[in-house]
C-alpha cells in the first residue's frame, strides 16, 4: 500500500506559525546571550553518532537505547544512531578534540543547542524530534559549580523568560555505593509487593531499582513513600555535599523543593540531581533536568574528569511561554501598499532604503499587480501596526500617507523627512 508522501511522519512537526517561530528565535537569542555572560563556549556536535557510544554511556539495556533510539546500519554495515540526548555527544566531542584533558584536566564550560530524536509516544510537549539546549561544565568538582549551573537555570527561567512559577526540585543520589545500598533496600522492601508491578517495572527493579522512585504509577508511589528517603541513607561525604549545596541555595535566595523522587532517567548521574518543573504541563512537567556526572567521561574515554550540567526541553518551555507571548508587543510591522504602476521599481528601491535605516521594523510590501482594495484586505490579514501608501504620485512628489491601524489616525501628504521622524519613533 502506497502511503501519502504529503503527510508528515507521526511524532514529527512542521514549524511555520509566526508565534512559534518568534518564540524559538527569541529563545535562541536569550540562551546565546546568557551563555556569553557566564563565559560558556558553544559546541556543535553532529546529530549522528555510532550506536556503541550510547550503548556504553547510557546503557545497552536502557529503554532509550533499546526502544527509543533511531538506529540503522550504513553502507559500511556500521550501526549509527540519531542522537537521543546532548550530553553524551558533547562528552565524545570534548574527548576526541582534547578540549578537557591534555596532560591533565582542563576546566572548560560548553553549551549546545539542536535537535534530538527519540521514538517515544507523542504527547503534549513531547515529539520524536525535539530541540534541546544544555550546558556542561567539565573539570569542575567544587560545590560552587553545582550552584552556578543552578543559578544559570534560575536566571534563564525566572529572569530572562519570566517564568516566575517554575519550581526547582533537587535531590542527591549519592555515590555508586550509596545507590547500590539503597537499591538493595528497595528490592527487599518490594518483595512483598511484586504482584502490583508491571513487567517493565520488574525489569527496572532488577536493573536499576532507584528509577522506580520516579514511577508514574500512583499505587507504586504510595507504597514507596513508606521507604526512608535516599538522602537520609547517603555516605557522610555525599550528605555533606548536598547539605552544603542547599545552604548555598538558601544564601543565594533560590527557592527549592527537596524531592526524593528526583533520581534522573539516565544512569550516569551521581550526587546532585535536579529538575525545573512547571505545573501547567501535567504529569510531564519537567522543563529542565540535570546534575553531576563525574564518571561519564571515564566511561566513554577512560579519563577521569568531573562534570556537571543540565538540559532544557525547548518545546516544553515554549508551551509554557505561549500564552504570555500572545500578550506581548510584536515586532513593529509596516505594510506598504505598493500600487505604483510607472515607478514600481523606484517604489521597491525606496522600501530597501527604509530597511537600511530601520532594522527593527518589518516592512512588508504587498502585491503591486493587485488593486488597492485587494492590497488593503491583504494588509489587514497580516495585522500590521501601520500601513504606508506608495503610489506613482507619492514617488514623484515625495509626499506620503501613513495610517495607524490601532486608532485609525492618518498622516496625509507628509514629507519624506516627516515620514522618517514617524518611523524613528516606531523603530524602538
Amino acid at each position: 500500500m502506497t502511503k501519502d508522501t504529503t503527510k508528515i511522519i507521526r511524532g514529527f512537526k512542521d514549524i511555520y506559525n509566526d508565534l512559534e517561530i518568534k518564540l524559538l528565535v527569541d529563545f535562541e537569542t536569550i540562551i546565546s546571550n546568557i551563555s556569553k555572560q557566564y563565559g560558556i563556549n558553544e559546541l556543535r556536535p553532529p546529530i549522528l553518532e555510532r550506536t556503541e557510544l550510547f550503548e556504553r554511556s547510557i546503557g545497552a539495556d536502557t529503554e532509550i537505547v533499546n526502544k527509543e533510539m533511531y538506529s540503522f546500519e550504513d553502507k559500511n554495515s556500521e550501526s549509527i544512531s540519531l542522537r537521543p540526548e546532548g550530553t553524551v555527544t558533547c562528552v565524545r566531542c570534548v574527548i576526541e578534540n582534547n578540549l578537557i584533558y591534555d596532560r591533565g584536566i582542563k576546566r572548560k564550560k560548553y553549551w549546545y543547542y539542536g535537535p534530538m530524536f527519540r521514538r517515544e509516544r507523542p504527547q503534549k510537549g513531547r515529539f520524536r524530534q525535539f530541540n534541546q539546549f544544555g550546558i556542561e561544565y567539565f573539570g569542575f568538582d567544587d560545590i560552587n559549580s553545582d550552584l552556578e549551573v543552578i543559578m544559570f537555570g534560575n536566571r534563564l527561567f525566572k529572569k530572562e523568560l519570566g517564568i516566575k512559577d517554575a519550581t526547582l526540585h533537587i535531590n542527591s543520589i549519592g555515590n555508586t555505593e550509596d545507590r547500590k545500598k539503597y537499591g538493595d533496600t528497595i528490592k527487599s522492601f518490594l518483595k512483598k509487593h511484586t504482584k502490583i508491578l508491571t513487567e517493565d517495572q520488574k525489569k527496572t527493579l532488577n536493573r536499576n531499582p532507584i528509577r522506580l522512585l520516579d514511577a508514574k504509577s500512583e499505587t507504586l508511589r504510595e507504597i514507596l513513600y513508606e521507604l526512608p528517603n535516599l538522602i537520609d541513607m547517603l555516605s557522610i561525604k555525599s550528605r555533606k555535599r548536598v547539605d552544603d549545596l542547599l545552604e548555598r541555595l538558601n544564601q543565594s535566595n533560590i527557592e527549592y523543593i527537596l524531592d526524593n523522587s528526583i533520581v534522573r532517567g539516565l544512569d550516569y548521574y551521581n550526587d546532585t540531581v535536579f529538575e525545573w518543573k512547571h505545573k501547567s504541563l501535567g504529569s510531564q512537567d519537567a522543563i529542565c533536568a540535570g546534575g553531576r556526572y563525574d564518571g561519564l567521561v571515564n566511561k566513554i574515554g577512560k579519563i577521569d574528569v568531573p562534570a556537571v550540567g543540565f538540559a532544557v526541553g525547548v518545546e516544553r518551555v515554549l508551551l509554557v511561554l505561549r500564552e504570555s507571548y500572545k500578550n506581548t508587543k510584536e515586532n513593529n510591522i509596516v505594510v506598504i501598499l505598493n500600487y505604483a504602476k510607472k515607478d514600481s521599481v523606484k517604489c521597491l528601491m525606496k522600501i530597501e532604503k527604509l530597511r537600511d535605516q530601520f532594522n527593527k521594523i518589518v516592512f512588508y510590501s504587498t502585491n503591486s499587480s493587485s488593486t488597492l482594495d485587494k492590497q488593503y484586505k491583504q494588509a489587514e490579514k497580516i495585522n500590521p501596526n501601520y500601513i504606508l501608501y506608495f503610489g506613482d504620485e507619492e514617488i514623484q512628489s515625495d509626499k506620503y500617507t501613513i495610517k495607524t491601524l490601532k486608532d485609525g489616525i492618518k498622516h496625509e501628504q507628509i514629507s519624506e523627512s516627516e515620514l522618517i521622524e514617524i518611523l524613528k519613533r516606531i523603530n524602538k
